[in-house]
């Protein structure tokens, strides 16, 4: 207390209280109760307890000393204090014995209370209390009255809605909702002219895409516009030599994310509210309902559009003063070189090792060398770091000269992701492109950082330097042309293909002769629907197999098929055995093992898997 004696200040308890019959709570912090100018002069007081309540039936101030009754006492909890004569000789009683000081204060306080008009204490506190209840427009001036014969009250607002109407209104916003989606569904095909279906027509409107693509630089952003000073403010506010210069920048740079799915959409979302001039987006795959709770950048209703273009439409939606190009393609050998050599920093978002390669290759031959940040995740872990740049430094190759193959052969869709991990990588990777555009902070080109989610540790590990005998960036170099750089990686691990149907398959399904193969249709009409004795054997790891499995299957990993192989000839040597699993890829294995193991005999794998069960079976079938 900074008011008068601490006797006076005794005499005041620090909360106010407004009580009401529908128990609508106001509350408001200590710091913004002021009694300044009580007397009439310049004398304040500051009530420092931990929450000041402010209710609202009848308004009275509860004292710690005798000149008022404690809200916490056991007579008075819970119940406004009633306007009785017992009250008032109350008060006089407590008046006398405190002190007429303390009394004439409390008096001074309760009047100015119940004439809120007269008194600058309520705007104060609801000017304040607006602030805090976000921007909330009514003051308690607005509501309370200025006549003291009049209780106060705060009244929950009727909506005069019956529950039949309010369930009726409800039918009818969830009808608009589906209308909006379908008719932003609409909007997507016509406006960006990529239909949801149909590869035929995509191809030919993804070259068109590419070939319109604005392969010219960005002009360089001299001064901010009215606009850019309203949209990032909160960017340019920061001491940390961020600023106006550094949003310069951002909008004179262009970013190309390779990936739009859980790693992308976080990037991507991130790179265009900052204000990035130009973001280019490169992705073939289509948006599956399995990729929603990760990749956050797309929507329900855009499930079968390309991730490319699902993205674009999110990024314009979000900030459209920035332009944003689509590439609905796979990115190749024969194309990355030209699309990379377009930007300042490439953001590797891929799946894939080879095309991460691809990636690095690509950016080391261009002429501007641009960097390369680079991300991943996988299960409940991520990785994160950066190369390249013109001042060189280790590249991908230098970390990995040669692919893992029991690693690249990994993937989300066969090992499994936790949602905000790839998510929280592209929030780091889009910080570090931040960093790199304008030259803020330490970027990660000297570290690799390492995330465990369920630890939640981060562990950076340095670099080693450059490798000298690096077939793309040493001294020797091997590679020299992007053409080299696909004769080196032919055998690496691609994007995902799916097996679509039994007429079409993949390297390993078509090494098996014909009579080891049957489609998943012929399978269903000539062996299970005739209740032909047979096993049918799911290869699947134990998690996917839990997950969804055909009824009267038997579950042995392809891992574990080797050591069980004796078993299984023992059991069903002259029972038919077929080879099932989620895309055709690991049956076809297996009946390559079974097949050439001796005492079994008739075994055959059932071409594209769950996959193409869901096409030509049964649709209803869970499909992951």
């Amino acid at each position: 207390s900074s008011m008068g004696t601490g006797e006076e200040a005794a005499g005041l308890e620090h909360r106010l209280e407004l009580r009401s019959n529908d128990d609508h709570d106001l509350l408001v912090p200590p710091s913004i109760v002021d009694f300044g100018g009580l007397n009439g002069d310049s004398s304040r007081m500051s009530v420092d307890s931990p929450t000041t309540t402010v209710k609202a039936e009848s308004l009275y101030v509860h004292g710690q000393s005798s000149s008022a009754t404690a809200l916490g006492d056991e007579d008075s909890a819970g119940t406004a204090p009633k306007h009785t004569e017992g009250r008032k000789k109350k008060r006089k009683s407590q008046s006398s014995s405190s002190g007429g000081e303390s009394s004439t204060l409390f008096r001074q306080v309760w009047s100015n209370l119940r004439r809120p008009h007269h008194h600058p204490l309520f705007l104060r506190i609801s000017r304040s209390a607006s602030q805090l209840l976000n921007q909330h427009t009514p003051t308690l001036t607005d509501v309370i009255s200025s006549d003291p014969a009049v209780p106060i009250q705060f009244h929950a607002p009727q909506s005069g809605v019956s529950q039949h109407d309010a369930s009726e209104l409800r039918d009818e916003v969830e009808r608009l909702k589906a209308r909006v989606r379908q008719l932003e569904h609409q909007l997507a095909e016509t406006n960006l002219h990529v239909p949801v279906h149909g590869e035929a027509e995509q191809d030919q409107i993804q070259q068109n895409l590419e070939n319109s693509q604005d392969s010219q630089p960005l002009e360089p952003v001299i001064e901010l516009l009215p606009n850019h000073i309203s949209r990032y403010c909160r960017q340019l506010l920061l001491q940390d030599g961020f600023g106006v210069e550094g949003q310069r920048k951002l909008l004179s740079s262009s970013v190309l994310v390779i990936g739009a799915g859980g790693i992308g959409s976080t990037v991507l979302l991130y790179l265009a509210g900052s204000g990035i001039g130009r973001i280019g987006i490169v992705d073939f795959d289509d948006v599956d309902r399995s990729n929603l709770h990760r990749q956050v950048i797309h929507k329900d209703a855009n499930v079968g559009m390309n991730k490319a273009v699902s993205a674009c439409r999110a990024v314009r939606e979000l900030n459209p003063t920035i332009e944003c190009h689509a590439m609905p393609h796979a990115l190749t050998y024969d194309n990355a070189l030209d699309i990379v050599s377009r930007y300042n920093v490439v953001v590797d978002a891929s799946d894939n090792p080879q095309t991460r390669y691809l990636i690095n290759d690509a950016c080391i031959l261009s002429p501007h060398r641009p960097f390369l940040v680079s991300g991943s995740a996988m299960g409940t872990e991520g990785q994160l770091t950066v190369y390249g740049g013109p001042d060189g430094g280790a590249c991908y190759r230098c970390l990995y000269p040669k692919p893992n193959a029991s690693e690249g052969c990994k993937s989300c869709s066969d090992n499994g992701v936790l949602g905000p991990v790839p998510g929280l990588i592209g929030i780091l990777q889009a910080t570090e492109v931040l960093k790199v555009l304008t030259g803020v902070g330490s970027t990660m080109q000297d570290r690799l950082l390492m995330y465990d989610s369920l630890q939640c540790s981060f562990l950076n590990i340095k670099k080693p330097p450059p490798n000298k005998k690096c077939p793309i960036c040493g001294p020797t170099a091997t590679i020299r042309s992007m053409q080299e750089s696909a004769n080196m990686m032919a055998s690496v691990r691609g994007p995902n293909v799916v097996v679509a149907s039994s007429n079409t398959s993949l390297s390993v399904e078509s090494a098996l002769l014909a009579d080891l193969s049957i489609s998943c249709r012929a399978y269903e009409e000539q062996i299970r629907s005739q209740g032909v004795p047979h096993v049918l054997l799911d290869v699947r790891v134990k998690r996917q197999y839990e997950m969804c499995c055909l009824g009267g299957s038997i579950n042995i990993p392809l891992a574990d098929l080797e050591k069980e192989a004796p078993r299984i000839a023992e059991e069903y040597a002259n029972i038919p055995i077929f080879c099932f699993c989620r895309r055709g890829i690991a049956s076809a294995e297996a009946t390559r093992v079974l097949s050439e193991y001796p005492g079994i005999h008739l075994v055959q794998n059932i071409t594209g898997g769950i996959q193409s069960w869901v096409k030509e079976v049964d649709p209803s079938f869970p499909l992951y």
